[in-house]
């Protein structure tokens, strides 16, 4: 007799247990339930075991993170994109919103990982324009001095970010703990 699949067995459970079902059918299933533990608590009446749920919060937890990281990234390069445009200033909410994602993603290593990713893809920005032809040769020169500036008032802005977030998670958790 050949195996068959959880979704055949789902299909038949009903007609075997009307005992409408072909010997066969039935035969089949029987064989199924005694190899399959959620078949059999499905044919018996009796849910299936839930997934353990600290393994399911950690799979929601680790989505969340790179759905943060991806939004992290993106705000950096929105951010950047910004400077050298007439929405320059709308950084100073942008950044410290950076810095809040920073600190949920990275708790404390926030206040130096993100203005490393900060400096870094600035300056590779001016990099791919540069090599583009976007800047300037007489331009070139000032592209460190200008990216480092640069970096430094949006790590002001990012680390305001992350402070406020530091501060909202202690004060959450301290009221979470006298609750």
């Amino acid at each position: 007799m050949t195996e068959i699949t959880c979704e055949i067995c789902m299909d038949l459970m009903p007609l075997v247990q009307d005992g409408i079902a072909s010997e066969d059918s039935r035969k089949a299933v029987e064989a199924h339930i005694t190899k399959c533990t959620e078949c059999k608590a499905l044919f018996m009446g009796t849910p299936p075991e839930p997934q353990n749920a600290k393994t399911l919060v950690k799979k929601i937890q680790r989505k969340i993170h790179v759905f943060c990281g991806v939004l992290l990234l993106f705000g950096i390069f929105f951010g950047i994109g910004l400077t050298a445009s007439e929405g320059q200033f709308y950084n100073v909410l942008v950044m410290p919103v950076i810095g809040a994602l920073g600190y949920y993603i990275f708790r404390w290593k926030t206040f130096y990982i993100v203005p490393c990713l900060l400096f870094v893809t600035h300056l590779l920005s001016h990099i791919t324009a540069f090599l583009r032809g976007a800047e300037s040769v007489a331009f070139s020169g000032m592209v460190v001095t200008n990216v480092l500036w640069w970096t430094v008032v949006y790590c002001a802005f990012v680390w305001i970010g992350s402070l406020i977030a530091a501060l909202l998670h202690f004060a959450l958790k301290k009221e979470a703990f006298h609750e």
